[in-house]
């Protein structure tokens, strides 16, 4: 059986990083995609934050929606292990503090 081309939903709408992130993410598990309105962010900026959508086949929405929650889920614990600086280390070294040389505002030089 095959696919009807125009049964397809939109799986999420947001910033052009997120869409295409996701993208990626519903790729690599095997499900086909579009994304839609990169040309409304291209003459509008970012005026219309939600204009990029991403679409898909409506037989894959549950594959993709459990796709996209396994990807945030493991983005949420790279981000909680992240780069925590240790309690004990000390400041980064910085330039020292630079002192101008005392200079005598007494024209007369006294």
């Amino acid at each position: 059986m095959s696919r009807d081309p125009n049964d397809v939903v939109r799986v999420y709408s947001g910033p052009l990083s997120e869409v295409e992130a996701y993208q990626q993410v519903l790729r690599e598990t095997g499900i086909e995609s579009k994304v839609v309105g990169t040309e409304l962010s291209a003459s509008f900026g970012s005026a219309l934050s939600g204009s990029i959508e991403l679409w898909i086949h409506n037989s894959d929405m549950d594959k993709a929606v459990a796709a996209i929650k396994l990807f945030e889920a493991e983005k949420g614990k790279k981000e909680q292990q992240g780069h925590e600086h240790p309690a004990n280390a000390g400041k980064a070294h910085t330039m020292p503090h630079r002192k101008e040389p005392h200079v005598k505002q007494d024209p007369a030089g006294n």
